[in-house]
């Protein structure tokens, strides 16, 4: 079996997948993704996890509410979301601890990182809502200044498709995977996997992305070896 490459990653899972088929909080996803966190911590990766909020609701789709406010709704519903996955890690026998850039006293603890490394080292995984805590901030890019706030080597963005197309593979039969490319080609050819923000970002720390689809049993672990997935970076 394949080596790992990483040993310390954040996970960005985002709302639509972890809503599943009967969402928006669907069980057999969660119970889903918890087991594919369970395996990725077994074979002695330490894991933090950036959780989306669109199968709840996402600011961007309520034009009728300011939009600080609506993006503030969207940030409640990523922590919804960390609430849900720390249930259901919970019930696989997963320590954890849930922190949020929204403090919810009695729900979830604020966003610290020398708290957050510290329970990585202890082999719990750190769940991570509410995104930077700030309207107009993409989940993607807290994933990316979280990582390199915890020291991770790694950020995985979960998706549904295998990685990043020259198009939007949904819609354009014709759009072609790309393996690997570079944070500066990503940014340059205008691709839509994730939000640039967060690739330039990374691209100044020298941060690698991975985007995967997540949805599939071993691809967590199968992406931290880097068996699939596109790599930016």
């Amino acid at each position: 079996m394949k080596e790992l490459c990483w040993s310390r990653a954040v996970l960005k899972l985002s709302g639509e997948l972890l809503g599943g088929e009967e969402g928006p909080l669907d069980h057999g996803a969660l119970s889903f993704f918890a087991q594919e966190i369970k395996a990725t911590r077994a074979a002695g990766v330490e894991l933090a996890v950036v959780t989306g909020g669109g199968n709840i609701a996402r600011g961007s789709a309520l034009p009728h509410i300011p939009r600080t406010a609506g993006h503030s709704i969207g940030m409640l519903a990523t922590l919804i979301n960390g609430v849900a996955l720390r249930e259901a890690l919970s019930e696989a026998g997963v320590p954890n601890l849930l922190l949020s850039a929204l403090p919810c006293p009695g729900v979830a603890e604020a966003v610290d990182p020398w708290r957050a490394r510290e329970a990585l080292e202890e082999g719990r995984v750190v769940l991570l809502a509410a995104g930077t805590g700030n309207p107009f901030v993409t989940t993607d890019t807290a994933a990316v200044i979280r990582a390199l706030a915890l020291g991770a080597e790694v950020v995985l963005k979960g998706s549904k498709v295998p990685g990043v197309y020259t198009a939007d593979p949904t819609s354009d039969p014709e759009a072609e995977l790309i393996p690997q490319l570079s944070h500066g080609e990503y940014l340059s050819r205008g691709l839509k996997a994730l939000d640039p923000a967060a690739v330039q970002i990374a691209c100044e720390h020298g941060l690698p992305i991975v985007v995967f689809r997540a949805d599939r049993p071993g691809a967590l672990l199968s992406a931290l070896r880097g068996e699939l997935g596109s790599r930016i970076g």
